[in-house]
């Protein structure tokens, strides 16, 4: 089996266990990158990811909790040879990665080379990631990230990057990036870069983000600082009525003609009843005359029955006008198996109320009939089992007993929570959607 690796951000979960079960999940044991040499695919590098734990897993959207990984690069288009060596460390108690750690391949015996560090809060949500290199006798740190929550929501709203200073033997500000959220939903509406220098921050860049009525991700816009903000790029996003994301289109800002100019355009089609696109064809705009877009690449994507992607092929338009595979053209496959764990999911806490939540499992709508001791007001957000809410958050007003209807044909398969916080109590149930 060939098999290649990736790197993934880290997704920390909040623990709502109480009581336990079985659950049955994939998780990605390999993958390999190809390319085309003209002829055919050839190997470029594989990865494999070892877990000694059923209670960990992850793939290409959910954080890898591997014990160690290794990935080979293939060279001299005849063999493998080791590149990279991977190892990560957790909390016995909350499954938290603590550690990350890198070595390299010296042509003899592997070599460390960097360490990651992380520490987290009550909630099991990540506080600091520090950064260390091997300087052949110890641990160095280099940098440092200090995450901040919002009390109320639990959201990220401020993280501050340091650097190493090794005459004070401290941690210098360097930057720091400020996250703003609709109040409603919780989705993120900003991102403001700043840099540190002397003690006085000053803008770098924004990113700030739309939303469609059923918040879905509309324009994702970036600018620039220069005495206010100035436009940079933009990515434009159109769905279907199913909610399946159909194109994005990539421009950049014109300051001369005050404009946007476009870049490149995406289509994506071919859906699975999960709503996973199985094609993707890239567009480049080319200028000439009155503009017009011409076809790049067409991506094909297949998937298991997890919802989880097994290959992405890629192929090259031609003088001729078709599809064919040329050199250059990437290809990946990705390896999973099967594993039983134990989750501990809570089904209901603080007895006062309760809630029916039907039908389970729900493919489309999802019903609430809530019901409380005494009349109170309540929110009602759908989370998936990393803790993250997924669904916009519904207010209600002061009642004993309320019903509401839900949207959940935009989540994909599996288990999630319904966690309702009232005024002087909580429910939280557990749901399955299958689509």
């Amino acid at each position: 089996m060939n098999k290649m690796k990736l790197l993934f951000t880290l997704a920390i979960p909040v623990i709502l266990s109480q009581n336990v079960q079985a659950q049955t999940s994939s998780r990605l044991t390999a993958e390999s990158h190809w390319s085309n040499n003209g002829a055919t695919f050839v190997p470029v590098d594989s990865s494999d990811f070892v877990y000694t734990s059923d209670m960990r897993g992850g793939d290409l959207k959910n954080t890898l909790k591997y014990d160690n990984s290794t990935t080979w690069v293939y060279v001299n288009d005849s063999a493998y040879q080791n590149s990279q060596y991977v190892s990560q460390e957790f909390d016995s108690a909350t499954n938290n990665l603590t550690s990350m750690t890198m070595q390299y391949w010296n042509d003899t015996i592997w070599v460390l080379s960097t360490r990651t560090l992380y520490t987290y809060n009550s909630a099991n949500m990540v506080t600091s990631k520090i950064q260390q290199t091997w300087n052949h006798t110890m641990w160095v740190p280099t940098s440092e990230d200090i995450y901040t929550y919002d009390a109320g929501s639990g959201l990220m709203i401020l993280d501050q990057y340091e650097t190493w200073n090794s005459l004070t033997s401290a941690f210098d500000p360097m930057s720091q990036k400020v996250y703003s959220y609709d109040v409603v939903s919780h989705k993120l509406l900003s991102e403001v870069d700043q840099n540190t220098a002397g003690g006085v921050l000053s803008y770098t860049g924004e990113f700030t983000y739309t939303y469609s009525s059923r918040w879905q991700l509309l324009t994702t816009t970036f600018s620039t600082w220069s005495s206010g903000w100035v436009n940079n790029n933009m990515t434009t996003n159109a769905y279907d009525t199913s909610g399946d994301m159909i194109t994005a289109l990539y421009q950049t800002w014109d300051p001369i003609g005050m404009a946007w100019m476009n870049v490149t355009y995406d289509i994506y089609s071919n859906f699975t009843a999960t709503h996973k696109a199985q094609s993707q064809i890239h567009q480049t705009w080319v200028s000439t005359g009155a503009g017009m877009w011409v076809n790049n690449m067409q991506d094909t994507y297949t998937y298991n029955t997890f919802d989880q992607m097994t290959s992405s092929v890629g192929e090259s338009w031609n003088i001729v006008g078709v599809f064919e595979f040329a050199a250059g053209d990437p290809a990946a496959m990705y390896y999973y198996n099967t594993y039983t764990h134990v989750t501990a999911v809570k089904n209901v806490t603080n007895t006062n109320g309760d809630a029916n939540v039907y039908p389970v499992p729900a493919s489309n709508m999802l019903h609430i009939d809530l019901k409380w001791n005494a009349a109170q007001t309540a929110t009602i957000a759908i989370y998936d089992m990393a803790g993250r809410m997924v669904t916009p958050q519904i207010s209600t007003p002061a009642s004993v007993e309320y019903h509401t209807a839900m949207s959940v044909n935009n989540l994909a398969n599996g288990m999630y929570v319904v966690r309702i916080n009232g005024a002087e109590g909580q429910v939280v149930k557990q749901i399955v959607i299958a689509n």
